[in-house]
């Protein structure tokens, strides 16, 4: 398989390529698979996205579905329209935006994350907000759903939190919230509505 390299700028038309590095401005016109999609510069997608590791270090914006084993993100990845992303394995020390749903094994953000929904096995979300809410204008982590059997969130505004061990840390305002085992609530959380089969802790 091919292997391509953007430095400067540089257009491909989509297919199937062993590694795609883009360390300047490109853009990928159609449907792109890569065993490895490595982005330290800026990159765009017009179709829709898989790879075996996707990997972005710079600012990355598609218009389709991505699909991936392993996801790391250290910039920016933003997903546009309602499109979704699945994952095994979900890395965010920088920022995710979705308006879909973002499905994975394990998810484990310490940057900032929004989405409609993010369900998975553990979801593992602490915000925090560093040099990218100054550069990319970046928000606390706003989820409309998290449904997972492991959760711990830290400065999470949530509409619906469901799982069986969930950890709910300061800065985080979950309007309802069921558990069917432990649960942790910190001092500096608000929860308004708890419901389920749980055991205070």
């Amino acid at each position: 398989m091919q292997d391509i390299r953007i430095e400067g700028t540089g257009h491909i038309s989509g297919g199937e390529y062993g590694t795609v590095k883009v360390d300047g401005l490109g853009q990928c016109n159609g449907d792109l698979k890569a065993e490895l999609l490595d982005v330290d510069g800026k990159f765009k997608c017009l179709g829709a996205l898989q790879a075996a590791t996707l990997e972005c270090g710079g600012f990355a914006e598609c218009t389709g579905s991505i699909s991936a084993k392993a996801m790391k993100v250290d910039g920016m990845l933003n997903l546009q329209g309602e499109g979704s992303i699945e994952a095994d394995t979900v890395r965010c020390d920088g920022c995710i935006k979705l308006h879909g749903q973002l499905s994975a094994d394990e998810v484990r953000v310490s940057g900032s994350i929004s989405a409609r929904e993010i369900v998975g096995d553990r979801i593992v979300i602490h915000t925090f907000l560093g040099r990218l809410s100054r550069l990319f204008s970046v928000a606390q982590s706003q989820v409309e759903l998290i449904e997972a059997t492991h959760i711990d969130l830290v400065g999470v505004t949530a509409n619906t939190v469901n799982g069986s061990e969930i950890i709910i840390g300061p800065g985080c305002v979950i309007e309802s919230l069921d558990c069917n085992g432990k649960l942790t609530i910190s001092p500096g959380a608000q929860v308004k509505n708890i419901t389920g089969d749980y055991t205070r802790m």
